[in-house]
């Protein structure tokens, strides 16, 4: 080489004008490489990990960290990786790991939130890292914020059910304070024939103890004594007096009566309690067809003067639900068509059945119907045909609201004149047991 150098001066200064032109692009490409480099959004540390190093670091990296410059050049990786720090060090820097969250450390000493990767490079000979991360901390601050919106608002929504639940109840409490003297009605009807029958008890109890005293006399006086005959024709008077077989054919009578109107405000009393009782938060196991017929007495004083109840109760399953809830829109509906009752001739029928996997509640009444303009307006709150004191505006509303809550719905269809139909539509589900519930 050096006497083909010596031989022809053009080679030599060709082969030097090409080491030129190299070293020219290797400047251009390594200025090239460093403006990508430093353009990188993303930070970009290049670690020795024999030494734990930091070799370069990009514009991004310095800036995220709080650095000036090359001011990272040169700094130990555990300066900025806690993991760096101490014997987890070589698990941190030399194994690969992608889109890890965690924290590195701004230079003023506060941890900094990031998403980080590392990636083993080939440079040379020495063992080299690169690891990547980019500041998720307005994004963090953004999950803080709306986490404490979402805390607000269960907050808020917490609140709502609570006063819905109140209203609920208020409106339940309402509606049995327009229904007390039907009650009291359907209370004092059995109280009245339990306190005569009370009453005949006492007179015929009175007889018993008479002759009860009488036969006590009779047979602790001698045989002999005058006075036992006196005693026998005493006795005759009595029984012949008071009819006794009459007393003991009638007593077994009065006792059933009177035991049945007990049942009957015993049970009054606890469709009472049961209506006026606030739901708990659980839904429970609810016998739809046993809640319809409850509600149809507890307005029985309304709907016996009007109209007569045609009951069609299907073989429908237990449902999951709030039974006092459930029970209100039973009650609210049945009201409304006690209401609506013609003169005579009066008709409201109830039916329960299983359809298209719904559990459907029909109640239908032949009274005066819906206008059509009223119609779309019916569960409007505090919307109301009613005259002032007979209902609150809001019956029907909650009663939408109930449904809405069951996942079911409530549809009405009327015609002025002819009467009104409500069905009410109860989702049913299967248990592990195969049973249908609501």
């Amino acid at each position: 080489m050096p006497d083909l150098l010596a031989q022809d001066p053009k080679e030599l200064a060709r082969l030097v004008h090409q080491l030129q032109r190299a070293e020219s692009d290797l400047r251009e490409g390594d200025a090239f490489s460093q403006a990508i480099f430093n353009a990188a959004l993303t930070g970009l540390l290049v670690i020795n990990t024999d030494l734990r190093q930091i070799m370069h670091a990009n514009q991004a990296a310095a800036r995220t960290l709080g650095y000036r410059g090359d001011d990272l050049i040169g700094e130990l990786a555990s300066t900025v990786i806690p993991e760096a720090r101490g014997g987890t060090g070589d698990c941190c820097i030399e194994s690969g790991y992608e889109n890890e969250e965690g924290f590195l450390i701004h230079r003023d000493g506060h941890p900094v939130p990031v998403i980080r990767s590392v990636c083993r490079v080939n440079h040379g000979e020495s063992p080299t890292v690169v690891f990547s991360f980019l500041d998720i901390t307005e994004r963090k601050r953004a999950e803080e914020r709306l986490q404490e919106s979402c805390n607000q608002l269960e907050s808020a929504n917490e609140q709502l059910k609570a006063h819905k639940n109140q209203i609920v109840q208020s409106e339940k409490l309402a509606s049995i304070g327009q229904l007390a003297a039907g009650v009291a009605h359907e209370i004092n009807n059995p109280i009245g024939f339990i306190s005569s029958n009370l009453g005949t008890i006492l007179e015929y109890a009175e007889t018993m103890r008479t002759l009860l005293r009488l036969y006590g006399e009779r047979d602790a006086a001698d045989p002999a004594d005058p006075r036992r005959g006196e005693l026998e024709r005493k006795i005759a008077a009595v029984i012949a007096e008071e009819d006794l077989g009459f007393i003991l054919d009638d007593l077994d009578g009065v006792l059933n009566e009177s035991m049945d109107g007990v049942k009957r405000v015993a049970e009054i009393v606890q469709n009472l309690k049961s209506f006026a009782r606030e739901d708990s938060p659980e839904r429970k196991p609810h016998d739809i067809n046993e809640g319809i017929e409850a509600m149809i007495k507890m307005v029985w004083n309304q709907l016996k003067y009007t109209c007569t109840v045609e009951r069609d109760y299907g073989a429908v399953p237990v449902v999951q639900c709030h039974p006092g809830q459930i029970n209100q829109v039973v009650m609210n509906v049945l009201v409304n068509a006690s209401q609506a009752m013609p003169a005579e001739g009066g008709v409201v029928r109830v039916a329960t059945a299983v359809v298209g996997g719904e559990l459907e509640i029909t109640i239908a009444d032949n009274g005066k119907g819906i206008a059509p303009e009223v119609l779309p307006r019916i569960f409007d709150p505090f919307f109301t045909t009613k005259d002032v004191g007979k209902g609150t505006g809001l019956g029907l509303s909650i009663s939408h609201g109930i449904i809405q809550d069951h996942q079911g719905r409530i549809e009405v269809a009327s015609e002025p004149g002819l009467g009104t139909e409500f069905r009410i539509y109860l989702p049913l589900t299967g248990d592990a047991d195969g049973d249908i519930i609501g």
